[in-house]
């Protein structure tokens, strides 16, 4: 293949209904020709893999692998094998990509010599409405500890990948950790902004766009994969246990994640099939003290933790009326 600056990760999983006006987006981008597209097919049964010949055929910067099914974190992992350029991101093949967002991205990695950089993406819900993730600003992380941080207690970096270019140098030996079906990008970009010396964000504009389909993972029903969330979250904070201040933080964040999962049990009422599980999560939430809590977890979140002490039940009423989790 040839060497490209920069290689975009996309797997791809049955999703012909998006397909197109995805990579139709892609084939948009301001630097189209000096990026190199790795789709990857995770053993897709319907129709992608037709539809990404028809471009592959078309244009020589992009390439299809192919896989049997083994998740998103092993395909990405895959596609981080074929990449050949300097940077790296990764894109969802039901997504939409604005034009500048590669041209953006590049040029703050590259421009700052910047291990990770950042811009804003949005919530593209069904009636159409847009809601822009962050806040606008520009912000420059100069060590991981302070990144860490903002990264457990705030949304500025989060934990999608999508929304971000790696340097692919300075990061080599960072994959996704596979056999997990949640949370794997939280882990992926946890040990990213670890192994960085510098992360600079700009989230003046929003240059991605998350569609939330009826079939999206976002809106799936409570199983047992959404413990994977949990203990990804909890292996984080193990690995933090040698700095005190760290590990505060990301207890914190561990408290979050159980706070979601047992908020979407709820939702799914399930919680009389996973009682177990609920019963020792909820004990965890209950023994964490508020002095934490307010000093560790956004003011968002704390809320959202002080009302799941009261009543789970009363969470999920709340969560949908103010949005509190």
């Amino acid at each position: 293949m040839t060497n490209y600056q920069i290689s975009v990760v996309v797997p791809v999983y049955n999703c012909e209904k998006y397909l197109r006006q995805s990579i139709n987006s892609l084939i948009q981008q301001t630097i189209f020709e000096s990026i190199q597209f790795i789709f990857i097919d995770d053993g897709s049964s319907d129709n992608s893999v037709k539809i990404i010949e028809e471009y592959t055929y078309l244009y020589k910067n992009m390439y299809l692998f192919s896989q049997e099914n083994k998740g998103v974190s092993s395909a990405r992992n895959y596609g981080i094998s074929k990449a050949t350029g300097r940077y790296i991101s990764f894109f969802d093949a039901d997504d939409i990509a604005l034009p500048s967002l590669y041209e953006k991205l590049y040029k703050l990695i590259s421009e700052n010599d910047a291990d990770i950089s950042i811009v804003d993406y949005s919530m593209v819900f069904e009636n159409g409405e847009k809601k822009k993730h962050r806040i606008s600003l520009n912000k420059v992380w100069s060590e991981s500890a302070s990144a860490l941080k903002d990264f457990f207690s705030s949304n500025l970096i989060c934990t999608n990948p999508v929304d971000k270019m790696f340097d692919s140098h300075s990061l080599k030996g960072i994959f996704f950790p596979e056999g997990y079906s949640i949370g794997e990008d939280m882990f992926y970009v946890y040990n990213a902004i670890k192994k960085s010396k510098k992360i600079v964000l700009d989230s003046n504009e929003s240059l991605y766009e998350y569609i939330l389909h009826s079939d999206s993972a976002m809106k799936q029903k409570f199983s047992k994969k959404h413990f994977d969330s949990v203990k990804l979250s909890e292996e984080i904070m193990d690995d933090c246990k040698n700095d005190i201040e760290l590990y505060n933080f990301a207890y914190a964040n561990y408290i979050h994640e159980i706070c979601k999962m047992i908020g979407l049990m709820y939702n799914s009422k399930v919680q009389r099939v996973y009682s177990n599980e609920s019963k020792y999560y909820i004990n965890i939430l209950r023994k964490y003290r508020l002095r934490y809590a307010k000093r560790y977890l956004s003011k968002k979140h704390c809320m959202a933790l002080m009302i799941m002490k009261i009543s789970p039940k009363l969470y999920c009423v709340l969560y949908k009326i103010l949005k509190v989790g």
